[in-house]
């Protein structure tokens, strides 16, 4: 079986046939990663990705959208530009999915939104690049400065506010192309989206970037760890204890939490238990774990998808990440790195910047491109019939 990503203008290409030429930082001779000298392993990528945050250098400005959910609940949805008008519903959307407590603040996705939908001078200098795409992220619920409005949180399994918010965007653009891009905990969910919506997924690509893929897999490699379990377990477990206790007030109507042992939770594994195991109806933690592992779903997604990873991420083990399933499934790519650790792959010595944000970009840019064909096809064939 080959991907047709160009069946409407005649041709049936495979997946890699088409993007080789078109995207030099995955293939080729200029498809390689060099780490910033002094940041070069995964502690250090992954360190200065949370500490050395330089959302100045981004120019993107949103356009807060709050989102009402069936269940009662809400999610906030930044636009940039802006928000879509009648008169530019049309123009692509490219939806962000964002880390576990993280938002449309940080820098990973400022980055990358910024060579997508910003006119920007090309690294290679030459040229500039036009904007391809409206951005939109869709923060968790309760993250970026939300409130909660139901004593309901958010997951790696839980799918659904993402299924909400894709029918939304579809409804109010219905002629607009769609891509996404999911990072860590978002990557997770887009991928079980993806597998779950199957021909039926409205994404004409996706892209997923340090994607745990194996929660089971993932929980047991960072307990084995030393620094997973005295630095980043603990870390993140602080991170959603946070969470809960910013949206306390509505949290506590659920009576099925004990807010005791959830504050004293010392690891993620901890917090899980006692909460997000607990709020979603899981009868234990593993139970979860192995629900919310999008490997289990990787042979079901039906649109190009291109998955990038680095072998020494130290918060989502490599150990997990689906390979049979990729091989077998010609829609999905998977991109690794020796270097480069959890959203970070830094380069450059004196003002590190992200290289993901090349390959990611180009891949983008590409199925973009294939969308734009298709729809002025459609019109010229549309306007050929109507004479």
């Amino acid at each position: 079986m080959t991907a047709d990503i160009d069946g409407a203008a005649g041709t049936a290409s495979t997946l890699l046939s088409y993007l080789t030429p078109r995207c030099p930082s995955l293939f080729g001779p200029k498809a390689h990663f060099r780490s910033t000298p002094w940041l070069a392993n995964g502690h250090f990528q992954t360190a200065w990705a949370a500490y050395g945050s330089i959302n100045d250098a981004y120019p993107i400005v949103y356009e807060r959208e709050l989102l009402d959910l069936p269940d009662g609940g809400q999610v906030a949805l930044d636009w940039t530009p802006s928000r879509p008008t009648p008169d530019t519903a049309a123009m692509p959307i490219f939806i962000v999915v964002t880390g576990l407590t993280g938002g449309s603040q940080e820098d990973y996705v400022r980055s990358l939104l910024t060579r997508l939908t910003l006119a920007h001078v090309a690294d290679d200098e030459h040229g500039t690049h036009a904007p391809v795409c409206r951005g939109v992220v869709m923060n968790f619920r309760g993250c970026a400065n939300t409130r909660i409005t139901t004593p309901r949180l958010y997951c790696g399994a839980w799918t659904d506010d993402l299924r909400y918010v894709v029918s939304y965007i579809r409804e109010q653009c219905p002629d607009a192309e769609l891509g996404a891009a999911g990072f860590s905990l978002g990557s997770n969910v887009l991928v079980k989206y993806l597998g779950e919506e199957g021909e039926a997924c409205p994404f004409k690509f996706a892209m997923s970037i340090s994607n745990p893929f194996d929660f089971l897999a993932g929980s047991l490699a960072l307990e084995r760890g030393l620094l997973g379990r005295t630095i980043y377990s603990p870390q993140l477990c602080k991170n959603l204890q946070q969470v809960y206790l910013t949206h306390y007030d509505q949290l506590k109507l659920d009576p099925r939490l004990d807010a005791e042992k959830i504050m004293k939770a010392k690891t993620i594994r901890e917090f899980d238990r006692y909460a997000t195991s607990v709020l979603f109806g899981y009868d234990t933690v593993d139970d979860y774990y192995r629900d919310a592992s999008s490997s289990r779903w990787i042979t079901r997604v039906r649109v190009p998808l291109l998955c990038l990873n680095a072998c020494d991420d130290p918060v989502t083990s490599i150990e997990g990440a689906p390979y049979d399933e990729i091989r077998i499934n010609p829609f999905v790519i998977i991109a690794t790195t020796s270097c480069g650790g959890h959203i970070g792959w830094f380069e450059n010595m004196l003002r590190p910047r992200r290289w993901s944000d090349k390959p990611l970009s180009e891949f983008a840019r590409a199925m973009f491109a294939v969308s734009e064909r298709r729809r002025r096809m459609h019109i010229a064939t549309h306007g050929l019939t109507s004479r």
